[in-house]
């Protein structure tokens, strides 16, 4: 699981479900915010642009992979990556007494 955050103010855009590069951000691995998640599960064919909220970077251009999912292929260079450590994430095989 990473973070994705705009390298000119930093600030959060989105947890996704993934590791290696990211080339295409799939938006039914989007976990936050909502509102990311909720488009791809949508009718819409017409995605908006992915900027930053806080700064107005341009992240990524809106697309549709071979496999008919919505997504969003990401500029290099305008975004970063952060892991997100997966001890923070209860499990459902973890027992807590």
């Amino acid at each position: 699981m990473v973070e994705i955050q705009c390298t000119q103010c930093k600030a959060f855009i989105a947890r996704y479900k993934g590791s290696g590069e990211l080339d295409l951000l799939l938006l039914e691995k989007v976990i936050k915010p909502i509102f990311l998640k909720e488009l791809g599960s949508s009718e819409k064919t017409n995605l908006p642009l992915l900027i930053c909220h806080e700064c107005g970077n341009k992240l990524g251009n809106p697309t549709i992979n071979a496999k008919g999912q919505f997504a969003y292929k990401m500029i290099k260079g305008s975004f970063r990556k952060k892991g997100v450590i997966k001890a923070m994430t209860p499990s459902p095989h973890t027992s807590w007494r």
